[in-house]
């Protein structure tokens, strides 16, 4: 395996850190868009990859039982709609019946 200090690179606690004068105009090129600046040539530039964390049972379960209803479809103006009537039907609960 030939030696990652030879590549301008090196491990660190799982992160992988680059020297922004050992890049190729490529890949500068994508850090700094990336970034969203340009990154200067005494720079380091450090990389880590995570996996995203996994949606609870219950939120996945809510998500298929929503697309098999098909409220995956609805508009945001449906949506707002939905929220206004049941709130509104909550404030209708709570108000005394008059006599």
């Amino acid at each position: 395996m030939p030696d990652v200090q030879s590549f301008g690179c090196y491990h660190y606690n799982r992160h992988m850190i680059h020297k922004a004068k050992d890049l190729s105009p490529d890949q500068k090129m994508a850090v700094e868009s990336l970034l969203g600046r340009a990154v200067a040539e005494d720079e380091s530039i450090s990389i880590r990859s995570m996996k995203s964390p996994a949606a609870p049972d219950w939120l996945q379960q809510s998500w298929e039982s929503a697309k098999r209803m098909g409220l995956d479809k609805l508009s945001v103006e449906e949506i707002d709609a939905e929220i206004a009537a049941a709130r509104k039907a909550v404030r209708n609960r709570r108000e005394p019946v008059e006599q």
